[in-house]
């Protein structure tokens, strides 16, 4: 079983002071993620793409600067980072028009016909007694009548 490993509080504010002190790195020698360099160029990214460019030629292209990723790597940045957008566009939506509108309760909004089903109404003979209720079709999802089997009660 491995052995717990502690430091002192001394090491540690050490370690804090010596962090504070070190000088600022040049931003082209700071290493990203792919996600993160994917999300900071991507626009040009996508103009690549609408000019007919391939993921497996921008990875070509990427190879060059001497940057290794792979197509499904690049394809997972570049979906995150669509999705990061989205997400960032939306909140920002709210905030300049306000918050979103309120949801209605099922209570409500209108009745439609797929909410309630065609009934059967009890009809009635010549004699004027109720006879039964008759069976009506009722219409699907998917856009086709559907009858109730009444064959096997």
């Amino acid at each position: 079983m491995p052995a717990v490993r502690s430091f002192t509080r001394g090491q540690w504010e050490a370690l804090g002071r010596r962090l504070d002190a070190l000088p600022e790195k040049a931003r082209d020698d700071q290493h990203l993620k792919v996600g993160d360099g994917v999300q900071s160029i991507r626009t040009q990214i996508s103009t690549a793409r609408e000019k007919g460019y391939t993921l497996g030629e921008l990875i070509e292209q990427a190879a060059q600067e001497g940057i290794d990723v792979n197509l499904n790597s690049l394809r997972y940045a570049m979906r995150r980072a669509d999705k990061a957008r989205i997400h960032r566009e939306n909140k920002e939506a709210i905030r300049t028009y306000g918050a979103a509108p309120a949801r209605t309760s099922k209570s409500a909004r209108t009745t439609t016909a797929r909410d309630s089903p065609p009934r059967a109404e009890p009809k009635q003979n010549q004699s004027g007694r109720e006879n039964g209720r008759e069976v009506t079709q009722m219409q699907g999802n998917l856009g086709f009548p559907i009858s109730p089997d009444t064959e096997n009660l």
